[in-house]
């Protein structure tokens, strides 16, 4: 049977995004033609593949100027483009991927979920863009053939949204990684008895990293060897540099990255590592989220500590995979991260506890459900 032509319009990165380059890699798989355009940055990584086309943009303060430019440039790629369907891979890709299912008359229009844009953290107290990207946001969604989304919180906002369209689950599972494919934190940096808490993802507001500092400035009077690790990249990094010299903690805080979806981080050999996943309730978007980040420390069995938000609870309740906290509560935080420290048998339960969890929440059985849907329309 012949397979659909598939393109895939994305505001960003594969070489950093796992769940665009995972998407884009199983559908290949399966046999279908997929196509990705998508955005480059300065300093970002390029991923070798002749389907994946990338439209390069400056980097710019504000999101807007980033936004406009990446239209310019990939609107004249996006009506060469003939496909069957269409899968905007992120909100600012919408208008694209609907000019390009029109384009091609019966191609149909996917949109990929992710977040509650109108609440991300960028857009605390911005009631009037707010109210500018539902209503973008609404129009294209009503116009699409059906929408995906990462976890049930989010699908049963977007049910009650938009309540007559099309909506698959498409939980962010991990891919099992090539371990050839190796993202290596340097040895020399850290000594056999180091206690490690790191830090994996996208340096963004709102997620608790100026709490990190404060952690690891508290930390270190009764741990020597205690070390900050950030990995990752991001809008804040700079800011992080230098608060990183204000505070005086360049010799407790390192920052590594960025890295690809496809490598698997090498952690150093050392006493203990515990991941920090302490989202700020900043808007509904982060409420409600499922951060890679849960799954990046499953796959790499780091025991982790993690906001009190309900689909964290669900995933960490569910396997035991760590403890979670009030993340406006800075003593919870600072306890749960000692109580890590401290109890070697609960730390090691942890662990084990990733490694079962591992083998359940995978990427290969969302892909199949996908595949599913995706031949249903």
């Amino acid at each position: 049977m012949k397979r659909s032509k598939i393109l895939i319009i994305f505001l960003g990165n594969p070489a950093h995004d796992s769940r665009s380059l995972k998407i884009f890699k199983s559908l290949s798989d399966l046999g279908y033609t997929v196509r990705i355009i998508c955005a480059h940055q300065p300093g970002e990584n390029f991923l070798n593949h002749p389907c994946i086309l990338y439209v390069k943009i400056k980097s710019f303060k504000r999101a807007f100027f980033r936004i406009l430019m990446f239209y310019i440039k990939a609107l004249p790629l996006v009506l060469k483009e003939k496909t069957d369907i269409v899968i905007a891979s992120d909100l600012f890709s919408l208008s694209l991927a609907w000019l390009a299912s029109k384009k091609n008359n019966k191609a149909k229009l996917v949109y990929d979920s992710r977040e509650i844009y109108s609440a991300l953290a960028s857009l605390h107290r911005r009631k009037f863009k707010q109210w500018l990207i539902t209503k973008y946001e609404t129009f294209f969604a009503l116009n699409s053939n059906l929408i995906l989304t990462v976890n049930e919180s989010l699908n049963k906002f977007l049910s009650d949204k938009f309540y007559n369209k099309k909506i698959h689950t498409l939980h962010n599972f991990p891919l099992k990684k090539d371990e050839t494919k190796l993202f290596v934190i340097p040895q020399k940096f850290f000594s056999p008895d180091s206690i490690l808490l790191v830090y994996f993802g996208l340096f963004h507001p709102g997620r608790g990293l100026n709490l990190y500092f404060t952690l690891i400035e508290k930390l270190r009077h009764e741990f020597a060897n205690i070390k900050l690790l950030l990995i990752g990249k991001g809008e804040l990094k700079s800011e992080i540099e230098n608060e990183i010299k204000k505070r005086n903690l360049q010799n407790e805080v390192l920052i590594f990255g960025p890295y690809s979806p496809e490598q698997y981080i090498l952690m150093p050999s050392v006493k203990k590592i515990i991941g920090l996943c302490v989202i700020e309730p900043l808007g509904l978007s982060y409420f409600y989220s499922l951060p890679n980040k849960v799954f990046e420390y499953i796959q790499h069995q780091i025991p982790f500590i993690a906001s009190d938000f309900p689909e964290i609870r669900n995933i960490v309740r569910k396997y035991n995979l760590g403890i979670l906290v009030n993340p406006t509560n800075f003593e919870d935080v600072f306890s749960a991260t000692l109580e890590l420290i401290i109890n070697d048998d609960l730390y090691e339960n942890l662990k084990q506890n990733c490694k079962i969890a591992l083998n359940e929440l995978n990427w290969e059985s969302e892909i199949e459900k996908f595949h599913e849907v995706i031949k249903s329309l």
